[in-house]
């Protein structure tokens, strides 16, 4: 009786390490944002969401302004997964049922430190601002249908931010 209750114990710890294994290792955060007139999307080589509440149109790369986090606002877990190379960010923006996603990669030397931009950068720059980098997408990637919505002032953003390692 004690040998099948000592193998039963082993097979429910080995169930649950192949259980541990198989959970995907990701966090999630949610920002909210706004759309406005002066949102262009034609930078090259980023991306940036504000928490300003204008913008000019000098902005070529703001696609979001009035968002609800900064940089520095984000859950600590989640910063600290970002800082390693093999940690994979996916940022999905929505707004009006049109959305679109970019996928990135972490780094050790982001700090997180912006209290108001998050910059997704195509290249591997790094700076206080940056959110990710090696993104496959910049402003002018972007789906048009979603910067079309994203010019309108009364247009309501979701942004989704996952980060799995």
């Amino acid at each position: 009786m004690v040998s099948k209750y000592i193998r039963r114990l082993i097979d429910l710890k080995i169930s649950a390490k192949i259980w541990e294994s198989k959970v995907e290792k990701k966090q999630i955060e949610i920002l909210n944002g706004s759309g406005h007139k002066n949102i262009r999307a034609t930078h090259k080589t980023t991306l940036e969401f504000t928490k300003e509440k204008s913008l000019t149109q000098k902005g070529n790369c703001i696609v979001v302004v009035n968002v609800d986090k900064g940089l520095t606002e984000l859950d600590q877990s989640f910063s600290n997964r970002c800082k390693s190379e093999q940690c994979k960010i996916t940022v999905i923006i929505e707004s009006e049922g049109i959305s679109d996603e970019i996928i990135g990669f972490g780094h050790p030397g982001l700090t997180f430190q912006d209290p108001t931009a998050m910059v997704i950068r195509t290249s591997p720059f790094v700076c206080p601002r940056t959110l990710m980098i090696r993104s496959n997408k910049a402003a002018r990637n972007l789906n048009q249908q979603l910067i079309s919505k994203l010019q309108d002032e009364r247009a309501k953003v979701r942004i989704k931010l996952i980060a799995e390692l």
